[in-house]
């Protein structure tokens, strides 16, 4: 058991740099295998990614939007300011290493191009070949110990990977459908940047909900911020704890959370998904013996 721990161990510090397209690629994969599945073909498998990676594209520019938006208004509420203020907060925006900034930016694009890329080879392996992987398994280990790893582990990779998308989707269904009730600015957009803090423990959709309900007082509109603010608080008093025990797969609920944080921690948002599953390979490979 010391030597698989060790090996691991090794591999994942090595692998740190991929692991981010990696676990990206397995959420793709899983969300997207029901429908691949009915029709097992490599082409139909690349023609699924890339129309994916081109729904998260428009994402992503809807968000660049709403951010143009954004500071549009504040540039207009710039101008009407006293000047003595607007004089202060120039001094203050000098002093922002906003060409730090740029270079940086730069820099991170040739890296950026090659975890897509290896995001794009990564989602196509899982789809066509995924298979592959427990037979690799069984070579470096007992194949009693290999099947369990490769049984427990997908249970458990499904069960969070479902978990986390069934959530979010019903979040932002609900929410899109409220937020237009209530006459709030772009209910789509805000509720995709909502459900994606929300992955934050307690306050993390409350940073845009928060926000959401400001505009509502400012307004006015009393009622509209008593019923966002009720449905914030039903939704992670209720639902969103229901989700977490379900979709838990063979790990404790107190295990689960601890190694999404730990997993956050170490290795940031792709944590979400190597947390449980070093979890699950730890508790596997504890129980099991040669």
């Amino acid at each position: 058991m010391i030597r698989e721990i060790l090996l691991g161990t090794v591999l994942l510090i090595f692998a740190k740099p991929l692991l981010a397209p990696i676990s990206y690629a397995a959420i793709l994969s899983i969300t997207i295998y029901p429908v691949y599945r009915l029709h097992k073909k490599g082409y139909f498998a690349a023609f699924l990614i890339l129309a994916s990676m081109t729904f998260l594209s428009y994402i992503f520019y809807s968000f660049s939007i709403t951010l143009f938006d954004q500071i549009s208004y504040l540039a207009e509420l710039f101008s009407h300011l006293n000047p003595e203020i607007q004089v202060k907060l120039v001094e203050f925006g000098s002093n922002i290493p906003f060409t730090d900034y740029a270079i940086a930016f730069a820099k991170s694009l040739p890296a950026t191009l090659g975890r897509l890329a290896f995001f794009f080879l990564f989602s196509f392996y899982f789809l066509v070949d995924g298979h592959r992987i427990s037979e690799s398994l069984y070579k470096v280990m007992p194949k009693a110990k290999a099947e369990k790893l490769v049984k427990e582990g997908w249970n458990n990779l499904h069960s969070v990977v479902t978990g986390v998308f069934v959530t979010k989707f019903m979040y932002i269904l609900l929410s899109t459908l409220l937020l237009h009730f209530t006459n709030s600015p772009s209910p789509l957009v805000y509720s995709i940047i909502a459900a994606l803090f929300g992955i934050l423990p307690i306050f993390g959709a409350w940073m845009v909900y928060g926000y959401v309900v400001y505009l509502q007082i400012v307004s006015g509109n009393f009622f509209f911020a008593l019923i966002l603010t009720a449905f914030q608080l039903i939704w992670d008093i209720v639902f969103e704890m229901a989700f977490k025990i379900k979709f838990r797969g063979t790990l404790h609920p107190a295990i689960l959370l601890g190694s999404m944080a730990s997993g956050v921690f170490y290795f940031g948002f792709s944590g979400l998904v190597i947390g449980p599953m070093i979890a699950t390979g730890l508790m596997t490979l504890a129980r099991v013996r040669d």
